[in-house]
């Protein structure tokens, strides 16, 4: 059947409406494609479909450049597009997001570009497939053994064309690229693994038993340990654009210089960097392998609490920052950053669904939305990450 794609939705596939009223999701199409489609799912409300022919090409539309993606990897789903469409559908996303908020009005929302829009990855997590790195396909869960990768750093590259990985489900490769560290941790173990000497191997199994692999990464002028199993950005350029946006919007604001919450904290990048302001710093992070490294990477200054964010005692604050999984806030987080009292909240999401329910979450729990930045961390991808900034009124 013929459709055309007249918005782009959270997650990244196109949408249309058929001739009986539903909305069909379409994976890799453009705004104003012109497609015939075939139905691989139908619901009472929405439809999933599949793109046999390109009758007219929409607007951004271009030929994939990986050639990856013409043998079915997944791993990049907006590659079809131009970087100018990019950017404008992840805005007009973000926007739709946020008109759900019962406010009166919502900032402009701003965009900042990667440096890169290619080889800027470096960390990625690879399926394995007779020993070999590979991708999942679009939407499912088969493997496409791959040589390279686009968006990869190039030393990653070396690690995907040439390594072996035995029988292992699953390796995440991690890099420095300011450092030359590499690091490959294995799921479930790095058994039989082949790979440049100077690559740390670790497998899953070995970690939790207490082995310690970690890479080290320059971000802002500082040294960040950063462990196999803990989270970390997709790049150090990335990283740099987050404690940038953080500290023009808190220096705007007058912020204060008392005491900060770092919450979700990682390895303490907020911590280590604008933290410094501050007289008091509380970072708060569950994961047992990221708050060693933060105890590691930050001053004496820097309280670190090992604990859900949702456990966590509540203490007064000036700024509260939080970078929650792609799940986001919930309200049990929500309430915690309200018992703070802290008159700004700057908040880090990776998804736009999440940020939609955090913001208005948010809202109700007496915070105004002051400033909206989409940073494009993960070019040729629809994932979107988004800083939000909120006052207390």
């Amino acid at each position: 059947m013929r459709v055309n794609i007249h918005d782009l939705a959270i997650g990244g596939d196109g949408v249309g409406r058929l001739n009986d009223g539903r909305i069909v999701f379409v994976p890799g199409s453009a705004l104003n494609d012109e497609l015939e489609i075939e139905l691989t799912e139908q619901k009472d409300k929405f439809a999933r479909g599949v793109i046999k022919n390109i009758l007219h090409p929409g607007d951004g539309r271009r030929e994939p450049p990986c050639e990856n993606i013409r043998r079915g990897c997944g791993g990049c789903d907006w590659q079809h597009l131009d970087e100018d469409a990019q950017a404008e559908a992840k805005i007009s996303v973000v926007e739709s997001a946020l008109r759900k908020l019962q406010q009166e009005e919502i900032p402009e929302v701003g965009y900042v570009s990667g440096p890169n829009s290619v080889g800027y990855r470096t960390t990625v997590r690879v399926g394995i497939e007779e020993g070999r790195a590979a991708y999942r396909g679009r939407s499912s869960n088969d493997l496409v053994q791959v040589s390279d990768c686009l968006v990869a750093h190039s030393s990653i590259q070396e690690i995907i064309a040439g390594g072996f990985f035995g029988n292992a489900a699953e390796a995440v490769i991690r890099v420095g690229s300011r450092t030359g560290d590499r690091l490959v941790l294995g799921e479930p173990s790095a058994e039989g693994f082949v790979l440049p000497e100077e690559v740390q191997i670790i497998g899953r199994n070995e970690a939790r038993k207490g082995k310690k692999a970690f890479i080290t990464e320059e971000v802002a002028g500082i040294n960040w340990r950063i462990s196999a199993q803990s989270f970390f950005q997709s790049s150090p350029e990335g990283a740099e654009m987050l404690v940038a946006l953080a500290a023009e919007w808190l220096d705007q604001k007058n912020a204060g210089e008392r005491a900060m919450v770092d919450l979700y904290a990682g390895v303490g990048l907020f911590s280590g960097t604008v933290g410094d302001w501050f007289d008091k710093v509380t970072a708060v992070e569950s994961s047992i392998s990221a708050t060693l490294d933060a105890e590691h990477n930050l001053g004496d200054h820097v309280t670190i609490v090992r604990s859900n964010v949702e456990k966590w005692v509540p203490e007064l604050a000036d700024v509260v920052i939080a970078d929650p999984p792609r799940g986001g806030l919930k309200q049990e987080a929500v309430d915690v950053i309200s018992a703070t009292r802290a008159p700004h909240v700057m908040l880090v999401s990776c998804d736009a669904g999440a940020l939609s329910r955090d913001s208005s979450l948010l809202r109700t729990a007496g915070y105004q939305l002051d400033q909206v930045d989409v940073l494009d961390m993960f070019p040729q991808t629809s994932h979107v990450e988004v800083v939000t900034g909120w006052i207390r009124y």
